[in-house]
């Protein structure tokens, strides 16, 4: 089965994987009153957009030296971008700063390599749509834990 052209699994492992995602905005919501379980589910869903986040960028990286004999070496380097600013955003989440700017950073993050991934020619087009929609879920679940901060 095909939804927007894209292939099943990969589909519902992407939307599968916007659980995590989900969840940890929504106990950052819930937990309103608790602010320790609040920060925990905070860190715990800053540390999936970190992961999440190096995941495509090895996406990024497994294209280009699949698809090329000699891999260019900017792509390269952009793509492990995503993973170095992913783990200075749970650093700095670790270190005391968890807030609602964190969150936007992070989410920030997923647009920009969203937003490469989408316009990738060396990609399929059925993953540069299931880039669009993992993308948007990311952010907008970091955005809406960063929001729980104004609530």
């Amino acid at each position: 089965m095909k939804l927007f052209g894209i292939p099943g699994a990969p589909l519902a492992l992407t939307l599968a994987g916007m659980a995590p995602f989900a969840a940890g905005a929504g106990v950052m919501w819930a937990a309103q009153a608790d602010p320790v379980l609040q920060a925990q589910s905070g860190l715990a869903l800053l540390v999936y957009g970190a992961v999440i986040l190096s995941f495509v960028g090895g996406l990024r990286w497994g294209a280009e030296v699949a698809g090329r004999e000699v891999p260019r070496a900017e792509v390269l380097g952009l793509s492990v971008i995503g993973s170095l600013a992913a783990w200075a955003l749970v650093l700095y989440g670790v270190l005391g700063a968890l807030g609602w700017q964190v969150f936007a950073a992070a989410a920030g993050a997923h647009l920009l390599h969203g937003f490469w991934d989408t316009g990738a020619a060396g990609l399929p087009a059925w993953m540069r749509r299931l880039r669009a929609i993992g993308t948007f879920g990311a952010a907008a679940a970091l955005l809406a834990g960063g929001a729980a901060y104004f609530a």
